[in-house]
C-alpha cells in the first residue's frame, strides 16, 4: 500500500445546518463535542497503528464547523497529528464561519498548529444570506477575514456561492470585489447546486423556490473567472483560484488521485494499493454511532470497496481533468478522449488534456463522469 501523507478529520457539528446543504453535518448536538473529540483522537492512533502513514503533508479539518471546537480540542487533536509526523512546512486547513473567528479562536487555532483557514463567507448581501439561513452578517464575514489576517493567517481562503436566487450578476460581482478588497490568498466559488435530500430540494420540488437559468449562472462564473484572473489569482481547479504558491496543497493531492487518511463520522480514506488498484473505506455517519465504534473497536467503517485497476485509472482522469493545466492521467483511455476532443470538450496536447471552455462548463454542472 502507498504510504498516506495527507489526512482529512471530519467535524460534523453545527449550530444549524444550512438549507442548501447535503453534508454530514448536525445541529444541536454541541454536547457530544467531547466525547466525539476523544473518539477522533483514538481513530487517528488505532489508524497510525495499522497503516502506513505519515509524515503528513496536508491535513484538512472540515465539517460541519470545525470552529466550533476549542482552542484545547483542536491542539490536542494535532498532537495526535503530530504524534504520527507532520512534514516541516505541512499546510494544516480548518474550515470557520465567520462569527467563530475572534482574536483568542486565531491565536488558539495558530498555537494549535493550523496554518491555512477557509472561511464561509458565502455571500455579503442580506437578501443571500438568508435565503441560505446563514447565521452571520456580510459585516461579520469580513470582519472574520481582516481578524484571521491580522492575527497572523498568511493563508486564508473565502468560499462563496454563486448562482443565489434574486441575486444578479450585479449582486455577484459586489460580494466578489468586496471579499478581493480583504487580500485573501485563496478563493473557492461553487454553484449553489439543488441536492435532492435537503431542504432546498424539497423546496424546489413543491414550487416555493426558482433557481436561477443555467445561463444566468454561467454568466456569474465566467464574469468571476475573469475578474479573479484580472486580479492575479490563477484559475487552477474548476472553482478554485488562488495566487500564485497558495494553491490548496491537500486539495491538489485529492485530484492528482494520491491517497489519503479519513477519520471522523462519515469520513472517507482512499489507498493506493502495489497492483494499480485502489480501496475506498468510510466510516458510519451518526455521530453517536461513530462514538460507539470507535470506543469498540478503534475504528468507525462502515463499507468498503475496491476498485480495479482499470477503474482506478478512470477515476483518476475523472478527478484529474478538472485542473484547468490539464492532466495525464487520460493516457489509457484513447478512444474516449478521441471521441471528446471530437465533441469540442478537451484539447489534446501529445498524452495530457484540457477542458475546453465548454467542457469546464459541462464538468462544473453535472461532473466529468462523461468522461470515461
Amino acid at each position: 500500500m502507498e504510504r498516506l501523507h495527507s489526512l482529512y478529520l471530519h467535524v460534523p457539528f453545527c449550530t444549524w445546518v444550512c438549507k442548501y446543504c447535503d453534508f454530514n453535518a448536525y445541529a444541536v448536538l454541541e454536547g457530544l463535542i467531547p466525547p466525539y473529540v476523544d473518539a477522533l483522537a483514538k481513530e487517528i492512533d488505532a489508524a497510525a497503528d495499522a497503516l502506513p502513514v505519515g509524515p503528513m503533508e496536508t491535513v484538512f479539518i472540515g465539517g460541519g464547523t470545525p470552529s466550533l471546537l476549542t482552542a484545547e480540542q483542536m491542539h490536542r487533536l494535532m498532537d495526535h497529528v503530530r504524534a504520527i509526523g507532520l512534514a516541516p512546512g505541512a499546510e494544516v486547513t480548518m474550515e470557520a464561519n465567520p462569527s467563530d473567528v475572534t482574536d483568542e479562536h486565531v491565536d488558539g487555532w495558530l498555537a494549535a498548529g493550523v496554518n491555512r483557514i477557509s472561511i464561509g463567507v458565502q455571500s455579503l448581501r442580506p437578501d443571500a444570506l438568508r435565503f441560505l439561513e446563514r447565521l452571520h452578517s456580510g459585516l461579520d464575514a469580513l470582519a472574520a477575514i481582516r481578524t484571521a489576517r491580522a492575527g497572523g493567517f498568511a493563508n486564508v481562503n473565502a468560499d462563496l456561492l454563486y448562482g443565489v436566487p434574486g441575486v444578479d450578476l450585479a449582486g455577484w460581482l459586489e460580494t466578489l470585489e468586496a471579499v478581493l478588497a480583504e487580500g485573501v490568498q485563496h478563493l473557492s466559488a461553487y454553484e449553489l447546486t439543488v441536492e435532492s435530500g435537503t431542504r432546498l430540494g424539497q423546496e424546489v420540488r413543491m414550487g416555493l423556490v426558482r433557481m436561477p437559468a443555467g445561463d444566468d449562472q454561467l454568466e456569474q462564473y465566467w464574469a468571476a473567472t475573469a475578474r479573479l484572473e484580472a486580479a492575479g489569482y490563477g484559475h487552477y481547479e474548476i472553482s478554485n483560484w488562488s495566487r500564485p504558491g497558495f494553491a490548496c496543497r491537500h486539495n491538489l493531492a485529492a485530484w492528482n488521485y494520491r491517497p489519503y487518511l479519513g477519520c471522523g463520522a462519515g469520513a472517507h480514506s482512499m489507498f493506493r494499493l502495489e497492483d494499480g488498484s485502489t480501496k475506498r473505506r468510510w466510516n458510519v455517519k451518526g455521530p453517536h454511532a461513530y462514538i460507539k465504534a470507535v470506543g469498540q473497536t478503534g475504528q468507525a467503517v462502515d463499507e468498503m470497496e475496491t476498485l480495479t485497476p482499470e477503474r482506478a485509472r478512470g477515476e483518476a482522469a475523472m478527478i484529474g481533468v478538472r485542473l484547468l493545466e490539464g492532466t495525464r492521467s487520460a493516457h489509457d483511455f484513447p478512444e474516449q478522449r478521441r471521441n471528446l476532443v471530437g465533441a469540442g470538450l478537451l484539447l489534446e496536447n501529445d498524452d495530457q488534456v484540457r477542458l475546453t471552455r465548454r467542457g469546464v462548463e459541462l464538468a462544473n454542472q453535472v461532473g466529468a463522469a462523461f468522461l470515461v
